[in-house]
């Protein structure tokens, strides 16, 4: 029953161990807040009874999409911020209709750009395939939604010039590193959780290659030939690395809580080099454009086989940079070192060892 609280009364109503209540001005309009909001909560009970709410649904999908890489998951978990915020906690699943997702991208494209209105639909529609796959859901109100038409930035891909510049500034083992991405074309993170014993084998001259862009998370490794350019970079550091007992090839140096342990970023590193070498900036994904071009335009390789060596799924994905390698991919890798980059300490010092001996 609703009570007066100074010249106006105050609707109260306690359900399910929530106390709702609202303040009006006269009593009737009290009665008949209380009554509505007996009907509404009741309603919205029976309903969530008979669904799966959008709160509970983003958290289970979210769950399970721990086993992507942190950059994935963290697109997924911004997209269930934006659909909560947009639809509501309590809104239920079963309740989401085609022309809800529509409007909802159309404001992406409207107070973004097309290619957030098409990424979060990608992710959309990946996240009711699994509501329908794990969680019997009926149908998916995403998958009658077409792309967006939208033209697509030019990525930066350093000039060979620039490359060598930083190539000739870097010492140790930032050359090291760097040599690495240019003689495999490499994912930054690739390279990055490298261990010695696990990705590299020096005997028969090979480097492996694991990335999580699969449907389901899961790594999928790919062994290289190394060319002689890498084997010699990576036994010249192996000999002299910092970490020697540390498992990975590439640790990270810096004072703070991640000393001693692999790199997971190292966003001034290339931009620090780059400022030496007093060249315009590029990041480690430039490499890996610059390694296609490279092959595509200097030496004529195909496309398809730029494609075998960048591993990609989709021969579009390698053509807008320009399983398993076998042997006769160590020729067309080793072109990547008959491009004339200044000797660095690491081969006049192995070739200066082998002199003396």
């Amino acid at each position: 029953m609703p009570y007066k609280e100074g010249k106006k009364w105050r609707g109260v109503v306690t359900y399910d161990g929530k106390r709702h209540q609202a303040l009006l001005s006269t009593k009737r309009e009290a009665v008949a807040w209380e009554n509505e909001k007996r009907r509404e909560l009741k309603e919205t009970s029976k309903r969530l009874q008979e669904g799966m709410d959008l709160l509970t649904f983003c958290t289970k999908y979210l769950d399970y999409s721990t086993r992507y890489t942190p950059k994935t998951y963290d697109e997924k978990r911004s997209l269930c911020r934006k659909i909560l915020s947009a639809w509501g906690h309590d809104f239920l699943v079963q309740d989401v209709t085609p022309e809800m997702v529509l409007s909802y991208l159309d404001e992406r494209a409207k107070g973004q750009s097309n290619n957030a209105f098409n990424k979060d639909r990608k992710n959309l529609l990946a996240m009711w395939n699994w509501g329908h796959e794990i969680l019997d859901f009926p149908s998916n109100p995403v998958v009658r939604i077409k792309k967006r038409p939208h033209d697509r930035a030019i990525q930066y891909v350093p000039p060979t010039e620039d490359v060598l510049r930083v190539l000739a500034v870097a010492t140790g083992e930032e050359r090291v590193l760097l040599e690495c991405y240019l003689q495999t074309g490499a994912r930054r993170s690739e390279i990055f959780r490298w261990t010695w014993v696990d990705d590299l084998n020096f005997e028969k001259r090979q480097c492996r290659l694991g990335t999580r862009k699969t449907k389901d998370g899961s790594m999928e490794y790919v062994w290289f030939p190394m060319t002689d350019e890498l084997y010699d970079s990576l036994w010249w550091w192996w000999n002299n690395r910092e970490f020697k007992n540390s498992p990975y090839v590439f640790v990270d140096n810096h004072p703070g809580p991640n000393y001693g342990k692999p790199y997971r970023v190292r966003r001034r590193f290339l931009k620090s080099l780059c400022e030496r070498a007093k060249v315009e900036p590029f990041g480690f994904h430039a490499l890996r454009r610059y390694v296609a071009s490279v092959l595509a335009d200097t030496h004529k390789v195909s496309a398809k086989r730029i494609q075998r060596i960048l591993r990609h799924k989709n021969l579009a994905t390698t053509e807008r940079y320009i399983k398993t390698l076998n042997d006769d991919l160590k020729e067309t890798l080793n072109l990547l070192s008959t491009t004339k980059i200044p000797d660095s300490h690491t081969r006049n010092e192995k070739r200066a060892n082998q002199e003396s001996g």
